[in-house]
């Protein structure tokens, strides 16, 4: 009977142990579709990323050539990525039942590749606790839909640049140079991949641009 205790507790003691690394994970979101291939690397570790997959705060993910993947976030909010691209989750504390700045924030950092992001429960109620970074200029949201990434139509040819463009809702496009505000369907701007300028004039993107952007992360 002792021996049988002894063993319970071990095995106990075993689980609880194996468990700690899932359980200090905090969860961020589930991955809702995926077309190629995906993956996160959290601390050194990569994994595959599947359909109903979960991704975490602090994760990396990438995706690999041809991929499309959608993350539904905690709060509702959602990122899709085109092939190629690599975003941050630096931050997601989300409280549904809390009201104002208590609701909780969100970060994410766009490391390269193009993408469209649509605000959830946080950037709706409370928009300030929403980050947004990208390699050319920060985000701020005011409840959105919005696209952006590296695009080769909107600037002179052979001049590597950025785009971005609100298709619901508001952002403000930031840098040290200058910013502009996008509030109307459509509207939008560029940045050189280089950096040093504000973005470009706001104005209605044309076809060609719209359609290079949307083809970027269309499934």
């Amino acid at each position: 009977m002792f021996i049988k205790a002894i063993k319970a507790a071990l095995f106990a003691a075993f689980l609880i142990f194996t468990s700690l690394p899932a359980m200090a994970q905090q969860m961020a979101g589930t991955v809702e579709r995926l077309k190629g291939d995906a993956s996160r690397t959290l601390d050194g570790s990569t994994a595959g990323l599947a359909v109903g997959g979960t991704v975490f705060v602090g994760d990396r993910v990438k995706t690999g050539p041809d991929a499309r993947l959608l993350v539904r976030f905690a709060d509702g909010s959602s990122l899709t990525l085109g092939e190629k691209a690599e975003v941050a989750i630096d931050d997601l504390v989300f409280t549904p039942t809390a009201k104002g700045p208590e609701i909780g924030h969100q970060a994410l950092v766009m490391v390269v590749g193009v993408f469209r992001y649509t605000s959830g429960a946080i950037g709706k109620t409370s928009p300030s606790q929403v980050t947004f970074g990208t390699p050319t200029a920060t985000i701020g949201i005011r409840g959105t839909d919005f696209l952006g990434g590296e695009l080769t139509v909107g600037m002179p040819p052979g001049r590597p640049h950025y785009g971005f463009q609100i298709q619901d809702g508001a952002i403000q496009v930031i840098t040290p140079q200058g910013s502009v505000v996008l509030n109307e369907p459509g509207q939008g701007t560029f940045l050189p991949l280089a950096g040093g300028r504000p973005p470009t004039p706001v104005r209605q993107w044309t076809a060609e641009e719209a359609a290079e952007a949307q083809a970027a992360i269309a499934f």
